[in-house]
């Protein structure tokens, strides 16, 4: 089953002031900032990347002390995530987000790396086929990842969870969309996930007679506040665009111990928005 959205208004998970006309995406990314400059800027010089942790020993307080390939998590001045407003001013893109179903492959990564892929946290790796689109550029979806409690707030407040759907287009360039996830009740289309999910780290799973439809793991009315950050994890690589949407999707409270209990604590601390802008933005269906 596909899923077709057209992305329309004024902007979620990323930004500008409200009121200012907003740049097409890639006007956003200074010229310098190749896909190679990109790779090179996100790679460890060594094979074996740094070891970080959320936990205090090693934590995002201290991640950019841990490598130079990590500096921009401590001098970067557009990093992610931020604190959004809910009343967040709108813009005017245009996205088309198209999702399918995909053969479950999941795992339960300590660190990965690869630009694409955020360590400690349980992945999904769908097949491709699913994309976002926006300006005539193709974002093809590489995987999706959860966060417990949600590192995006909204007004100051954490949501339980946060899952971030990582794309990449053929230059290397990401956006990220952000749905938040918040107690309520029992969804029926986690549960498959949750049937499956990784126990220890570094287990990985894949079930070719397992399809997920990841259209139906975002909520169908798609606001999304966007704006221009970084990756979450290090090395912290900027000129990522955030798309995060406003209405949250609903877990019971067992079905986010699911995960919460598994990844335990996976959220790094907001960031100052400094000068960037941030918009809300109309997503409606086809």
């Amino acid at each position: 089953m596909k899923h077709f959205v057209s992305i329309t208004g004024c902007v979620t998970m990323f930004i500008l002031s409200c009121g200012q006309q907003r740049k097409p995406a890639d006007a956003t990314v200074p010229q310098a900032d190749t896909a190679a400059a990109v790779a090179a800027e996100a790679k460890p010089s060594s094979a074996r990347p740094v070891h970080w942790s959320y936990t205090e020993e090693g934590g995002p307080a201290g991640w950019a002390g841990l490598s130079p390939v990590y500096a921009a998590c401590g001098n970067g001045k557009s990093q992610s995530p931020i604190n959004i407003l809910s009343n967040t001013g709108k813009g005017s893109p245009a996205w088309t987000l198209e999702y399918k179903t995909t053969k479950l492959r999941i795992a339960h990564h300590e660190q990965v790396d690869e630009l694409i892929n955020n360590g400690h946290t349980i992945q999904v790796t769908p097949e491709p086929g699913s994309s976002l689109n926006y300006g005539g550029k193709v974002y093809q979806l590489k995987q999706f990842h959860f966060h417990t409690p949600s590192e995006h707030t909204i007004d100051g407040k954490h949501a339980p969870m946060e899952i971030h759907f990582v794309h990449q287009a053929d230059d290397q360039r990401l956006v990220v969309v952000g749905v938040l996830v918040k107690e309520g009740k029992h969804n029926a289309n986690v549960d498959q996930l949750i049937k499956y999910l990784p126990n220890a780290v570094g287990e990985k799973k894949t079930h070719d007679s397992v399809n997920i439809d990841i259209a139906l793991h975002v909520p169908k009315e798609l606001w999304a506040y966007h704006y221009i950050g970084s990756l979450t994890t290090p090395p912290c690589t900027e000129n990522v665009q955030w798309m995060v949407l406003r209405k949250y999707v609903e877990m019971d409270k067992a079905q986010i111990e699911a995960f919460s209990s598994r990844l335990k604590q996976n959220n790094r601390p907001t960031q100052p928005l400094n000068e960037r802008a941030l918009t809300l933005d109309d997503i409606t269906s086809k």
